[in-house]
């Protein structure tokens, strides 16, 4: 007879940091790993009174991983400051990612095997009051008629099916003599030995259905054929060392390479038009509807804190699968890795940001880079400047669709001087612009001309809040 266990989340959130990652990493694990639900079970041994032989039966035949049923959930975080004594006497703040996976449904964990002691493996679950992190409040229990699993241990090599992906969780290894003992060491223990895991351990793949971030909406599309494709993707930036504003070309084209190799991976090598800009021959897309990758600062310390994705032709569910694994950018040259944390997908008005606000009057955010040489034109004593900067930005919103402006004034000053303005083996005119664009009515954001500005060049945003 099989031994199922129900898991329900009381809070319906699920904490937990997966085995050699940090906490703000905002790594998720799903399904809970076993070596997780086995030492819950462990330490509920304990607490029942139970003693070492009776504990081995009831744990001796959940060693091999289980099967699993995992009800949809959808993936969120939080953010607070921690106090740290970083040293004796000194107390800092430091921020604190909780990532979280939230479902309303249980979770059951399904093992071919039964246990010697159903009665006190019920008792054990019942003395568990949380799995994973210590707010992650859970109530075990014994169930007879557990549903189809949807969720399996899968051979290495193997593929996932498209709508799967195929996740590594830690796991007892049932051939290694100290699985059982290794259960009822503390992480102290673990880290004394100086071991990358605990020992009788293993990693196991499964295969799992992809973690959405909104499973209702997905349910919606499928019901009505009416909910748009999303266009919109933000993460919020953390690292160590911030990156300044003026590297937002260099971040800009180092997350558009991480989406694509994403892309790539989960697709066999394929390629999205909507992330690259390129069509199947390689050429390069007009109309500007694949996507823009944009770098901002929001809090005023010339420091990029969101990236932007915007797509007006929509982010397809491959293309939000590739931009929803991109969770860390490494710049190189020993600078610190940029963490990513992906807040949604949506339209616009799902975001508060100045990037989608509606206004009469926008401001240069990051220089506007000429996409022509500018050329003197005309008779001798009647020259004139043809494709200077200001012009070439009333080309590009007349382009775009955008009504005339009311008037373009240039913002002068050195700073614009300090951006980094190009791309390897693509230079282009030489020179970087401020302007201030005021229109007659209000325009919608986002607002990004001339080149480069599907890596976030010529960026504008309201000129007043």
């Amino acid at each position: 007879m099989a031994t199922a266990v129900e898991i329900r989340f009381v809070t319906s959130r699920f904490h937990a940091t997966p085995w050699g990652h940090h906490v703000n990493e905002a790594a998720l694990e799903w399904p809970p790993s076993p070596w997780r639900l086995l030492r819950a079970i462990a330490a509920g041994l304990m607490r029942s009174g139970a003693d070492r032989e009776a504990a081995r039966g009831v744990l001796g035949p959940l060693l091999d991983p289980p099967a699993y049923h995992l009800p949809e959930a959808s993936a969120g975080h939080t953010r607070q400051y921690m106090p740290w004594e970083k040293t004796r006497g000194k107390t800092e703040r430091v921020l604190v990612f909780d990532a979280f996976l939230a479902t309303q449904h249980p979770v059951f964990a399904i093992w071919p095997g039964d246990v010697a002691d159903r009665d006190l493996l019920g008792r054990a679950l019942r003395a568990v009051g949380y799995l994973g992190r210590s707010q992650s409040w859970a109530e075990l229990r014994v169930v007879d008629h557990p549903p189809e699993p949807n969720c399996r241990p899968v051979a290495a090599g193997a593929r996932a099916s498209p709508a799967e992906e195929v996740v590594r969780v830690l796991a007892a290894d049932p051939e290694d003599p100290d699985a059982f003992e290794a259960l009822f060491l503390t992480t102290d223990d673990v880290r004394a030995r100086g071991l990358e895991r605990p020992p009788g351990t293993r990693w196991v793949r499964y295969a799992r259905t992809r973690i959405v971030l909104d499973p209702r909406r997905r349910r919606s599309r499928a019901s009505t054929g009416r909910e748009r494709t999303p266009t919109t993707a933000v993460y919020l930036v953390e690292s160590a060392a911030p990156p300044p504003l003026t590297d937002a070309l260099a971040l800009t084209e180092l997350l558009r390479r991480s989406a694509m190799g994403s892309f790539g991976r989960l697709h066999g090598g394929s390629a999205s038009s909507i992330l690259s800009g390129k069509d199947a021959a390689g050429r390069p897309l007009e109309g500007h509807r694949h996507a823009f990758y944009l770098a901002t600062d929001e809090d005023g310390d010339r420091r990029v804190d969101r990236l932007v994705v915007f797509a007006p032709a929509g982010l397809g569910p491959a293309e939000q699968e590739a931009l929803a694994s991109v969770r860390q950018l490494n710049p190189g040259r020993g600078r610190p890795e940029i963490h990513l944390h992906l807040l949604g997908f949506g339209e616009r008005a799902h975001f508060r940001s100045p990037v989608f606000a509606r206004a009469v009057r926008w401001r240069s955010h990051t220089p506007f880079l000429p996409v022509r040489h500018p050329k003197v034109r005309g008779p001798e004593g009647d020259r004139r400047v043809v494709d200077g900067p200001a012009g070439q930005v009333a080309l590009e919103l007349r382009r775009r669709g955008l009504p005339p402006p009311v008037g373009i004034r240039a913002i002068r000053g050195a700073r614009w001087l300090e951006f980094r303005t190009h791309r390897r083996g693509d230079a282009g005119p030489p020179g970087a612009w401020g302007f201030e664009i005021e229109f007659a009515q209000p325009v919608d954001g986002p607002l990004a001309l001339g080149r480069f500005c599907h890596f976030g060049m010529g960026l504008f945003l309201p000129a007043e809040p």
